[in-house]
């Protein structure tokens, strides 16, 4: 599982510090997390650990609900446990794809058109 995760929600997903994901890439199975939810932040520097909150018609700031441990909800019934093993998931996924796709390059069956997303089967 991983230890770290920062979401900014609708643009990329940051996992232990250096692995980030895409929004596009983020898969078929993110739990899901509400439009009124700015960040998520869950790591180990310095500052609070906590949801940022916006008004989703808006997009200005309405406040921050802290996290303080792994079972605190996150949204809904999502929590940052939750979070975080998916992220761990995905990661596993997409470096599973990105291998398929390097071997099938290597081995000539390959497209030029396709990509490692092509290789993936929960690519959202």
């Amino acid at each position: 599982m991983a230890t770290q995760i920062v979401i900014a929600n609708g643009e990329s997903i940051t996992l232990d510090g250096n692995y980030k994901i895409s929004w596009a890439d983020k898969g078929n199975s993110i739990p899901t997390l509400s439009n009124t939810i700015h960040y998520v932040i869950w790591n180990n520097l310095t500052g609070q650990n906590e949801v940022q909150q916006k008004d989703a018609s808006t997009g200005n700031m309405t406040g921050n609900v802290n996290l303080n441990a792994t079972s605190d909800v996150v949204s809904g019934s999502t929590t940052v446990a939750d979070l975080l093993t998916w992220g761990e998931t995905r990661k596993g996924q997409i470096e599973a794809a990105q291998t398929s796709f390097v071997n099938a390059q290597n081995g000539g069956t390959a497209t030029a058109s396709e990509t490692w997303r092509d290789y993936d089967s929960n690519y959202s």
